[in-house]
């Protein structure tokens, strides 16, 4: 894969009123001395301006919280966060199963999971979904034998690894069963694509598979660019953990627990900027441990020991 562009975007923002910091409170804030920014890279789930309008709520809340600047991270591919955490240019990633697993194997378990997004039932899981649009004659998978089939990006959970760990199980080799395979490049595009009939069918992210109240199908229903009436899903993957927001393992402990608990008080503190930053409804953060993230570890392993094999 070629590596993907960073781009760096530094919200500067301005909070109403005074942030007084007490001298006793300043001695315990050492680590803001080693990192005077908040350093933040994201998955590419959307487009750019949409993504710094979502952010733009949370810079102000970092700032008010913590007593440092935010510094968004976004990349054109998944790849580009993952490799940003990896040389140390970012402290924290919001990133999906798949994404934190390829940073911990890349890094030799240097990250660790902080917090993970509820849903609104509490549970932490989501799925992957296969769609088509509503007008077109596929009702299965197997109607779209000899199609235009799009992944989303290749370190995307819902978008390539757990589907095609799915389809496989099912027969399906993605590769000789499709009549093209494609990576649109993230979930908008593959639903875009969709809807342009660029692509037969492709597959996207929701929580609930009826409401979508969290995922993509969530973000552009909200935005409508997408109406439900618009696509009919046609697979639904076995559950996946929900992204996970990780931090380099070697930060600070003062700082991991600040960051922790600027991450569970959320929900409480700010619902709207914690509405932006969840992609949609959620009960609020919880702890998390790196073993819900062990079966993305194998299937990436798996996966790779594949490839070596075909070489």
């Amino acid at each position: 894969m070629t590596r993907s562009k960073l781009l760096l975007l530094s919200l500067s923002v301005c909070v109403a009123g005074s942030l007084f910091l007490s001298t006793a409170a300043l001695a315990q804030a050492d680590w803001r001395k080693q990192y005077p920014k908040f350093r933040y890279g994201v998955q590419s789930v959307e487009t750019q301006a949409a993504s710094l309008t979502r952010y733009k709520g949370f810079g102000e809340y970092v700032k008010k919280k913590l007593g440092v600047e935010l510094e968004l991270f976004l990349a054109s591919e998944y790849a580009g966060v993952i490799q940003a955490i990896g040389a140390k240019q970012l402290e924290v990633m919001d990133m999906g199963a798949s994404g934190y697993a390829a940073a911990w194997l890349e890094t030799r378990g240097a990250v660790e999971p902080l917090v993970v997004p509820t849903n609104p039932d509490g549970t932490i899981g989501y799925y992957s979904v296969a769609f088509v649009r509503a007008d077109s004659p596929y009702k299965t998978l197997k109607d779209l034998k000899g199609k235009i089939w799009a992944w989303a990006e290749p370190n995307s959970s819902s978008g390539y690894l757990f589907p095609l760990v799915g389809l496989r199980k099912m027969g399906i080799e993605p590769e000789k069963f499709f009549g093209k395979v494609v990576f649109s490049g993230g979930h908008e595009q593959n639903i875009v694509g969709v809807l342009d009939k660029a692509y037969d069918g492709a597959v996207t992210w929701t929580n609930d598979v009826e409401k979508h109240t969290r995922g993509g199908l969530h973000m552009m229903l909200s935005r409508g660019v997408l109406k439900k009436e618009d696509i009919r899903i046609i697979w639904v993957s076995d559950l996946i953990p929900n992204p996970v927001i990780a931090v380099r393992s070697e930060l600070p402990k003062e700082m991991k627990a600040e960051l922790k608990a600027m991450f569970l008080g959320m929900h409480k503190d700010d619902p709207k900027v914690f509405k932006e930053v969840v992609r949609g409804e959620s009960q609020g953060y919880r702890e998390v441990e790196h073993s819900v993230y062990q079966i993305a570890i194998d299937l990436r392993q798996q996966l790779a020991k594949e490839r070596r094999g075909k070489k």
